[in-house]
């Protein structure tokens, strides 16, 4: 158990740190959570918390060669992460257009957490900026002498519990600080929100031409 924690407490730590940075991830957890509710905003964050959690559990298990194979597919990832950005970004548009015409979030995407999930763990997966802070985990645990099974379960474990709880920070800060926005403003900052995305999934297609 001692070894566990141990494996545990650094992993949670650079799952918190690796999440903080505001990007794309943390832009969705905010505008769904204004714009459909605040478990839209935590089923986003845990479908990016969940990609941490993987990329560290084959950053534990191979080491070098995740990292070997993730540059290998570099591309086909761009692609994937900018078609879902873009995707998501064109829907968050179309639903801030139809807000402003009478429709609700709520109503139109009811019952649909899973996509909120299933987006943001692609999107997070996709880009291969994610796993580089995990490989450092590596060298760390090939200096330790803990048995395999402590450090393969407390470090995807620790990664997603750190990353998870920054983005649960944010989507409970984000429902209590700004849910009083007029409905305008909240409209606008669909849109752009959506312009947004869209331009960033644009520019990861981009790059491979």
């Amino acid at each position: 158990m001692t070894s566990f924690i141990a494996h545990l407490l650094p992993a949670m730590a650079l799952g918190l740190c690796v999440a903080i940075p505001f990007g794309p991830i943390g832009l969705m957890c905010v505008q769904r959570t204004l714009a459909c509710g605040i478990w839209f905003g935590v089923a986003s964050g845990m479908g990016a918390a969940t990609a941490h959690g993987v990329f560290s559990c084959l950053v534990t298990v191979s080491g070098t060669a995740l990292m070997q194979m993730t540059l290998a597919l570099q591309t086909p990832l761009h692609v994937t992460g900018g078609i879902v950005l873009v995707l998501t970004g064109l829907r968050t548009f179309l639903d801030s257009t139809g807000a402003a015409n009478g429709a609700t979030c709520t109503d139109a995407t009811r019952g649909d957490l899973l996509s909120a999930y299933t987006s943001t763990l692609l999107i997070a997966a996709a880009n291969p900026m994610t796993a580089l802070p995990y490989l450092g985990i590596t060298s760390a645990l090939e200096n330790g002498n803990s048995p395999i099974m402590d450090r393969a379960l407390a470090t995807p474990i620790g990664a997603m519990l750190g990353s998870a709880s920054w983005y649960l920070f944010l989507v409970l800060c984000t429902n209590s600080v700004f849910r009083s926005l007029q409905k305008t403003v909240l409209d606008w900052f669909n849109r752009l929100t959506g312009i947004f995305l869209m331009a960033l999934g644009a520019s990861l297609c981009a790059r491979i031409v």
